[in-house]
C-alpha cells in the first residue's frame, strides 16, 4: 500500500474515532443515558404569565417577582416571529396567591426580560435589574426602582446599561444599586458559533462585572454560563454551567468585585437559575435531558423534564445537592427556576404559560 493511502486511512480512522468520542461525550453531558424518576409534590398551577424564566422573592413586601417572555413567539425558527405584548415583569402577592399575577407598569416600550435580580438597600429602597433582549443582537441590563404603595407595585426605570461586552447575556445578580454581575452564556455572536459551543462544550462563556461605570471580565473560560447569584453576605458568587452540569463557586472581593474560583458542585442535570434562600441554601433548577429541552422549544407536545435541587452551603460553599421535586413534563415543562417562601416552592418555566406553587414537606 502506498504511503499516502496509509496516511489517508489512518487520518480518516482518527477523525471517525474522535468524532464518535465527541458525540458520545456530548450525549452523556446532555443526560441522554440517564434515567429520571418522578418525585412529585402537591402543586397548583397559577396561570396568567408565560415564560416565567426567572423569579425572585421580595420578603419585606411579600411579593414574588417574575420575569416573563413568550419565547415561542420571538422567532428564530421556533415561533411566529411576533413580539408578545405580554412580556414584562409580573408580581404575585404571596399572601394572596389565588389573586394571580399582575404585570407591573413602568417598563420600557421594548422589553423582553430574561434573568432578574433584586437588591434591597440599607435605606429600604428596592432595586430590580433585568437582562433585556432588545433584539437578537442588541442587549441591555435595565435597572428599575420598585415602588410599592398600598400593596401595589410598579416600576420606575433608572437606566439601561449597554456595552459591547454584553454578547449574549443570560442572568444578572445585583450587588449594589448600580453594581452587578452578568453572565454571557456564549462567547460567539453567530448562530453557527453558538451551536458549536453548545455541542462541543467550548469554554467561551464568561461573567462580567459592572462597577457602576464600566464592564470588566470577572470570570472567563466557562461553558454555557447560565444562572448566577450571590451569597447573603456578598462574599461568594455562584454560576451555573448548564452543558457541563455543574455550579461553580467563586470567592468574591466585596471591594473590587474580583472573583476567585473556590469550588465546583457537580450536578446530575444541566443547572439553570439559582436562588439563595435566607438561610444560605441554594435552590437550583435543572434540565436532566438537554436534547428534550431543545425539542420542547419548538414542539409543546414534547415536554422536557423539570428538576429542582436543594444544596446547603457551608462557609458559603455549596454542598452536594439533592432533588426536591422532579416532574417528567406533564405538570411543567422546562422548569428553569425554583424559589421558596416559607413552605411554598414556586417553579417557573422557560416556555409554559403558568407557574407552579408546590407545598414542601
Amino acid at each position: 500500500m502506498k504511503a499516502w493511502k496509509r496516511i489517508a486511512i489512518t487520518t480518516s480512522a482518527v477523525v471517525i474515532v474522535a468524532g464518535a468520542g465527541m458525540a458520545l461525550r456530548t450525549a452523556k453531558m446532555a443526560g441522554s443515558f440517564d434515567e429520571v424518576a418522578a418525585k412529585p409534590l402537591p402543586c397548583r398551577a397559577i396561570a396568567g404569565v408565560t415564560g416565567a424564566e426567572d423569579m425572585q422573592v421580595d420578603a419585606r413586601d411579600r411579593l414574588l417577582i417574575a420575569s416573563a417572555t413568550d419565547r415561542r413567539r420571538m422567532g428564530d425558527g421556533r415561533g411566529d416571529g411576533k413580539v408578545s405584548g405580554a412580556d414584562g415583569i409580573y408580581a404575585l402577592a404571596l399572601d394572596r396567591p389565588d389573586a394571580g399575577f399582575v404585570r407591573l407598569a413602568g417598563a420600557p416600550s421594548v422589553f423582553h426580560p430574561h434573568g432578574i435580580s433584586l437588591f434591597r438597600a440599607a435605606d429600604g429602597s428596592l432595586t430590580l435589574m433585568a437582562v433585556n433582549h432588545l433584539t437578537p443582537d442588541h442587549h441591555a441590563v435595565d435597572i428599575f426602582q420598585v415602588l410599592v404603595e398600598n400593596g401595589t407595585a410598579r416600576l420606575n426605570e433608572v437606566g439601561a446599561i449597554e456595552g459591547d461586552k454584553l454578547i449574549h447575556p443570560n442572568d444578572v445578580v445585583a450587588v449594589g444599586e448600580a453594581q452587578f454581575y452578568v453572565t454571557n452564556d456564549h462567547g460567539s455572536r453567530t448562530d453557527l458559533g453558538m451551536t458549536l459551543e453548545n455541542y462541543l462544550t467550548l469554554p467561551r462563556a464568561d461573567v462580567l462585572y459592572y462597577d457602576g461605570t464600566t464592564f470588566r471580565e470577572a470570570a472567563a473560560g466557562l461553558v454555557f454560563a447560565n444562572g448566577i447569584n450571590v451569597s447573603n453576605d456578598g462574599r461568594h458568587v455562584y454560576v451555573a454551567e448548564s452543558t457541563m452540569r455543574r455550579v461553580q463557586s467563586f470567592a468574591r472581593n466585596v471591594f473590587s468585585g474580583r472573583l476567585t474560583p473556590e469550588a465546583t458542585l457537580d450536578m446530575p442535570a444541566g443547572p439553570d437559575n439559582i436562588d439563595v434562600a435566607s438561610d444560605g441554601t441554594l435552590w437550583i433548577a435543572g434540565h436532566p435531558k438537554m436534547f428534550d429541552l431543545v425539542a420542547y422549544s419548538s414542539d409543546p407536545s414534547k415536554p422536557s423534564p423539570t428538576e429542582i435541587f436543594k444544596a446547603p452551603a457551608k462557609g458559603g460553599v455549596p454542598q452536594p445537592a439533592e432533588p426536591v421535586y422532579v416532574d417528567l413534563g406533564p405538570a411543567l415543562g422546562a422548569g428553569s427556576v425554583g424559589v421558596t417562601a416559607g413552605r411554598d416552592l414556586y417553579i417557573g418555566s422557560i416556555f409554559d404559560p403558568k407557574v407552579l406553587r408546590c407545598r414542601l414537606p
